[in-house]
């Protein structure tokens, strides 16, 4: 694993504006390769750039428990075509 969840790598602006991704290089990339960076939606929550092989990839893309817990729940709202406007 590398980087750290606490470099606010979206509160950083160089003067195109705030950030709406962050990424490692593509030579920091290889088979296994974790990296966490203080999430977008902020309130403490983390986005992980993990570095699969396309076989490992694909298993977890079928993987129903492990996408139950890495998945944003589905807001009611959004769900329902409702919307507090």
């Amino acid at each position: 694993m590398g980087s750290s969840p606490r470099f606010d790598m979206y509160g950083c602006d160089f003067g195109w504006g705030k950030a709406l991704a962050a990424r490692s290089g593509s030579a920091n990339k290889f088979d296994g390769k974790i990296s966490a960076y203080p999430g977008s939606e902020r309130g403490g929550s983390i986005d992980l750039e993990v570095c699969l092989l396309p076989e490992y990839m694909s298993a977890l893309e079928r993987d129903e428990e492990f996408l139950a817990v890495v998945s944003p729940p589905i807001k009611l709202e959004v769900l329902l075509g409702t919307s507090n406007k």
